[in-house]
């Protein structure tokens, strides 16, 4: 049969949440003088009164120390109304709940500067470290997260790259180093022992170990401890700034300032919804890029090369609008040259029908007959314009069917029929435009 302490850890989901939780529902049990087991075995009523007497207990400390915060109490005693929950001790909280201490303004919340990280960066000759600040400032990612993310997670795109968050998880996302970023990465990376695909990232000091959350949160620590940045005389102020945190605060507002898509932003931090997460399973790495891209010149803190990328923009800008206006000039001249073709086969269309008025009068020209009686240049000429005046139709004649006698026909008929027409023009009467026409009839 499962204990009480079985049930209510199979019900917590991460080690990291685990072990915050038995830490205060430990620190609760030595307060009461209970365990596990123990604790389960009282009158609800009572159960209920020990947390009274406790909450009120950590209050009594808060105001002579500062310490828990009271900002600090649903983190502490949610532990505790977990694990009775979750062996059906049930009862209301709403009175216990009324005795936390009123919250106080949030302290650290500011974020870093350009100049704070580069005091950082300034205060350590390690290429880990280096690497590990150009990482939490070019992604935004939770510190948290970084033991976990491996080599391959991490993809080039162009000189920088994207980065895979809690992969094959439900949190999965992906975020983006500048290639500034992307360069200290490589860096530290080309001197590592280990650095297979599935390796992890970023290791401890020996290169080999992978780094803990603890240790994680000690990289930038023990940095800022060198750096003795002025901002740590107020850290525990409104106007301090979180050792880790700030940095998520800065890549937040910095990419807020470069006009990317809200939904970029917030997914890029790793917060969304089902709904969004749906629409990003369709969104490519390039994609994610091009949008984080804009943010770049911001989020660089070398200023030379912030200054190299603003003018390889402003390159990239103008040669847009000179392509753009390029093409939409060769457009225009192409759009022209085709009306001026579409005129030109039209004004021959009219002349081949004044010449050959016999062939045409229905619905389409007479194509059998314009082929006996036109010349091989003719039919060139006319194959050529009638696809640009007849688009729905085929009139184009057959080319190479022309017998040298047929040649020699139309063009005897041709010069008949002109004489026809001059001697109608002078009024002849002698018989002869009748014995011409007769040979007409003979062809």
């Amino acid at each position: 049969m499962a204990t009480p302490s079985q049930i209510f850890y199979e019900s917590l989901k991460t080690k990291a949440t685990k072990k915050v939780y038995k830490l205060w529902l430990e620190k609760f049990f030595e307060y009461a003088h209970q365990d596990y087991d123990s604790i389960i075995k009282l009158e609800p009523e009572k159960i209920k009164q020990i947390i009274k007497d406790y909450v009120i207990h950590k209050k009594e400390l808060t105001r002579k120390t500062g310490i828990p915060s009271p900002n600090s109490y649903n983190a502490i005693m949610t532990p505790i109304q977990s694990f009775l929950e979750m062996n059906e001790i049930e009862f209301s909280w709403k009175t216990i709940k009324n005795l936390y201490p009123q919250r106080i303004p949030t302290s650290n919340q500011l974020p870093y500067t350009d100049d704070d990280i580069r005091e950082l960066l300034g205060a350590t000759t390690s290429l880990r470290n280096k690497a590990f600040i150009h990482f939490l400032s070019s992604t935004g990612v939770r510190v948290g997260a970084t033991p976990d993310i491996r080599i391959e997670d991490v993809k080039e795109i162009e000189d920088g790259a994207v980065v895979t968050i809690y992969r094959d998880t439900t949190e999965e996302y992906r975020t983006c180093l500048t290639p500034e970023a992307y360069t200290a990465l490589k860096r530290y990376l080309e001197q590592r022992i280990e650095r297979e695909p599935d390796s992890v990232l970023f290791t401890r000091k020996n290169n080999l170990t992978p780094l803990t959350p603890t240790s994680a949160q000690d990289v930038v620590r023990n940095v800022r401890k060198q750096a003795k940045l002025s901002i740590d005389n107020g850290r525990k102020s409104r106007r301090g700034k979180s050792q880790n945190h700030a940095f998520r605060k800065r890549f937040e507002i910095t990419l807020a300032s470069c006009d990317l898509q809200q939904r970029f932003i917030d997914y890029m931090q790793g917060h969304f919804s089902g709904n969004s997460k749906a629409y990003f399973n369709g969104v490519s790495d390039e994609q994610l890029y091009a949008q984080f891209k804009r943010a770049i010149p911001a989020l660089t803190l070398d200023k030379s090369t912030k200054i190299e990328a603003e003018k390889e923009k402003e390159i990239r800008i103008i040669k847009e609008e000179f392509d753009g206006a390029l093409k939409e000039k060769l457009e225009q001249q192409d759009e022209l040259m085709q009306r001026m073709l579409s005129e030109l086969a039209t004004a021959k269309v009219f002349a081949y029908e004044t010449r050959y008025t016999e062939c045409f009068g229905g619905k389409k020209p007479d194509i059998q007959k314009l082929s006996k009686i036109m010349s091989n240049e003719e039919i060139e000429d006319w194959n050529r314009f009638i696809p640009l005046v007849q688009r729905e139709q085929d009139w184009t004649i057959p080319t190479g069917t022309k017998s040298q006698e047929m040649l020699r026909d139309s063009k005897e008929k041709r010069e008949i029929k002109d004489i026809i027409k001059r001697l109608k023009k002078q009024g002849d009467t002698s018989g002869m435009i009748e014995q011409l026409e007769k040979m007409l009839d003979v062809f």
